[in-house]
């Protein structure tokens, strides 16, 4: 009887967890838009307290180079000696996306090597593989293992491992991944080098609902450089998803002839 009795409990006390790839699943479909545009102010702040901030004006737009890949221009507005600074990345599948710099003092584009791509963007603590990264997750070029749950801002989240496949090129050797389980959002990111060691934390907070089509983002994002101590906070405003964006803006003609 004692017996039995443990057996319905363990039963109706487990809890099945879903499959890591169908996380990463729901995660990339929540995620994706036909286009999106906003604003974002990005503040870099020293180990020693020394800020520097900028706002830009960011405009995506999905493309037919694959099943979620994206272009995404952002526009330097503020302060005046870098504004109509621009970068354009145009993701590709199953390839190095393609990553430009325009300087407006040159008058030029520049396209940004593949090899450079763990550079910082702009002084931030993100680097251009971030940036392409956080347009959308490239899971066929991961192998996803899920370690369990935990809470993450006061929010229930997925805490996975994802490993590069063999022949990725990758500044990163390793990261763990907290996807929100309500809104499948990433909530948080622990990236590691090749070497095993700890390199950046990502945060993603202030997770709200944007328009009426069941779509959410992230207000507040922060990148902690762990090895320096140096971080980069973003606020994002102004949110408009599938509202239209000129498709003729994501090339290096227009940021030069605009």
């Amino acid at each position: 009887m004692i017996l039995a009795f443990t057996l319905v409990v363990t039963l109706f006390s487990t809890t099945v967890l879903p499959d890591a790839s169908a996380i990463m699943e729901a995660h990339r479909k929540a995620t994706a838009v036909q286009d999106l545009t906003g604003q974002l102010t990005y503040t870099n702040i020293s180990k020693s307290g020394r800020k520097q901030t900028r706002t830009l004006q960011q405009y995506i737009l999905r493309t037919d180079k694959g099943d979620y890949t994206y272009n995404l221009l952002l526009e330097f507005t503020d302060p005046q000696d870098v504004a109509g600074t621009a970068t354009l990345t145009i993701q590709q599948e199953r390839k190095d996306d393609e990553q430009w710099l325009y300087l407006p003092a040159l008058r030029m584009s520049k396209r940004i090597s593949p090899s450079k791509k763990s550079d910082r963007f702009m002084g931030t603590e993100i680097t251009y593989e971030d940036l392409s990264g956080h347009l959308s997750e490239p899971i066929d070029d991961y192998q996803y293992t899920l370690l369990g749950e935990e809470t993450i801002n006061g929010r229930p989240a997925y805490k996975l491992e994802a490993l590069p496949r063999e022949g990725l090129r990758t500044q990163y050797g390793k990261r763990l991944l907290w996807i929100d389980k309500a809104t499948h959002l990433m909530a948080q990111t622990h990236f590691f080098g090749h070497k095993g060691e700890h390199l950046k934390t990502y945060t993603a907070t202030d997770i709200r609902p944007v328009g009426s089509g069941g779509h959410h983002r992230a207000h507040q994002i922060k990148m902690e450089n762990v090895q320096t101590g140096n971080t980069t906070k973003v606020q994002y405003s102004g949110f408009a998803i599938n509202a239209g964006v000129d498709a003729a803006m994501f090339s290096t003609t227009w940021m030069e002839t605009r």
